[in-house]
């Protein structure tokens, strides 16, 4: 085993391996009942704390769980990047900031 972590390898590998398995492939049933799942979208420039990990897990629990009760589920995951808490650490640190963010303040 190697000192240092070589995530291209290992990336590489495994992104391999999901593909032939055919891990994030989709089969959508017309006949079966379609169901929605969002939950809020986690923003960039927050801190992570114990309500991201009981928001998501629930999320994750229901789709899941409609899933396998024979539900067609599209739970989507993304970054809510433009909304006010992504805004509010610039504010509160009083940080000056012009055209798009390349760095957190957090």
């Amino acid at each position: 085993m190697s000192e240092r972590y070589d995530h291209n390898s290992i990336e590489e590998r495994w992104q391999d391996h999901w593909e032939k398995a055919g891990a994030f492939s989709t089969h959508t049933d017309p006949a079966r009942p379609k169901y929605y799942v969002l939950e809020m979208f986690p923003y960039p420039s927050g801190k992570i704390h114990m309500g991201h990990v009981r928001n998501y897990s629930i999320g994750d629990v229901v789709a899941r769980f409609l899933m396998m009760r024979g539900r067609n589920v599209l739970h989507p995951m993304g970054w809510d990047a433009f909304g006010l808490p992504a805004e509010r650490p610039y504010r509160t640190r009083r940080i000056r900031r012009s055209g798009p963010t390349t760095t957190s303040p957090t």
